[in-house]
């Protein structure tokens, strides 16, 4: 599954911890800048379909 996360430097690494927590993460992309907003960048995420087993 391919998630775009939008946001602020702070805010992606925000929603990347939190998607690893549920999620098995296959990979990132690169940050792209958002060229209609200042400051805000792009990332793709690549997780497995199935979600992580609870602890």
């Amino acid at each position: 599954m391919r998630i775009r996360i939008d946001g602020t430097r702070a805010e992606i690494v925000d929603a990347l911890f939190r998607l690893r927590l549920h999620f098995i993460v296959i990979g990132v992309s690169r940050a792209y800048p958002d060229r209609a907003r200042p400051h805000h960048w792009c990332v793709y995420l690549t997780t497995a379909r199935d979600r992580k087993p609870p602890r």
